[in-house]
């Protein structure tokens, strides 16, 4: 038989473990990679803390790309991930219990650079041209940028390469007429010689590239910790826009991004002149909509989809509260 006294020190104790604040579980969080300057919010946060100071553990996990940050948001291993829009219309056609919450990456950071000796979309006429794949943005952009130039599909050759890093050494030996590169390959390209035909947000200004998702069943039971993850993005955002700030930022993209500060301040200045960055975690749904329909097109997507069912747009507007 229990004593008296042991009875109340079980007391003492589990009134002791009811008073005491519930542990916040830590919110796993999901890119590609680190080191990709279009995550200039998220490096933000975290090196200003913005997390610590709304009380959040993040845990930042990298997926190695962005099909793998789905993925593992929709199997529960992450809870709010940041990757392109395409894997995530993917995802949702297949029924995929996701929602986009916020905007982070509006325009597409992608250009279109011609080898030494290209004088114009003219000179590409027989050639060679590098992009990601057949079903891959890099194509879509191209095709539409050459056709507004005066190129039909049949004029030019195609080859795949996959990554922009690999696009970017094609380009770079001699192998192709153009690549459609990315941020830092494409500075890098034309600090070489190679010449800019025009950037992919001046051909398609309507355009989502990168959003916020979260697993939709954690994020209902977890509301407070999406709304304040997203208060920390629009404020690091904030940050980003802030002339005064502008020499700051520029130092913590060349250490996140591993690029050098004159890269970085040239990366910074495309961002700013091309809106690359959401503003204040908007969601465009035009945007959104723009890439499942391109999706539809190249016959990947095969379902009618509408960007409004992706949407979740009430967590964003909790952070007004």
């Amino acid at each position: 038989m229990l004593s008296p006294a042991f009875l109340r020190t079980l007391a003492a104790l589990a009134w002791l473990c009811a008073s005491l604040p519930a542990i916040a579980e830590p919110i796993l969080f999901g890119t590609p990679g680190r080191t990709d300057s279009t995550t200039i919010a998220t490096f933000i946060a975290f090196e200003n803390k913005f997390f610590e100071a709304e009380k959040l553990e993040v845990e930042w996990i990298t997926a190695g790309s962005a099909a793998r940050a789905v993925q593992q948001t929709v199997a529960g291993s992450l809870n709010i991930s940041i990757a392109a829009t395409d894997a995530t219309v993917r995802a949702f056609a297949e029924g995929a219990g996701l929602k986009i919450v916020a905007g982070t990456v509006h325009a597409a950071p992608f250009r279109t650079v011609g080898a030494k000796g290209v004088k114009g979309w003219a000179d590409l006429k027989g050639k060679t041209i590098s992009v990601g794949g057949l079903t891959d943005q890099t194509l879509f952009f191209f095709r539409i940028m050459a056709r507004k130039n005066g190129l039909a599909d049949k004029d030019y050759d195609l080859i795949f390469a996959g990554t922009t890093p690999a696009r970017f050494a094609q380009l770079m030996s001699g192998q192709v007429g153009a690549a459609v590169l990315t941020n830092p390959n494409d500075l890098m390209a034309l600090a070489d010689g190679s010449v800019d035909l025009g950037s992919a947000p001046d051909y398609v200004p309507v355009w989502s590239q990168n959003n916020a998702f979260v697993n939709e069943a954690w994020a209902k039971t977890h509301r407070s910790q999406v709304v304040a993850f997203l208060r920390v993005l629009k404020k690091s955002v904030d940050v980003f826009y802030d002339p005064a700030q502008k020499d700051r930022v520029i130092d913590i993209m060349a250490k996140y991004s591993g690029s050098d500060r004159a890269t970085s301040e040239k990366i910074y200045q495309f961002y700013i002149d091309k809106k690359i960055i959401a503003a204040k975690g908007a969601l465009t749904a035009d945007g959104i909509q723009a890439v499942i329909d391109s999706l539809i097109a190249n016959g990947e997507v095969k379902v009618p989809l509408k960007a409004v069912e992706m949407i979740d747009g009430s967590y964003l507007a909790e952070t007004e509260k």
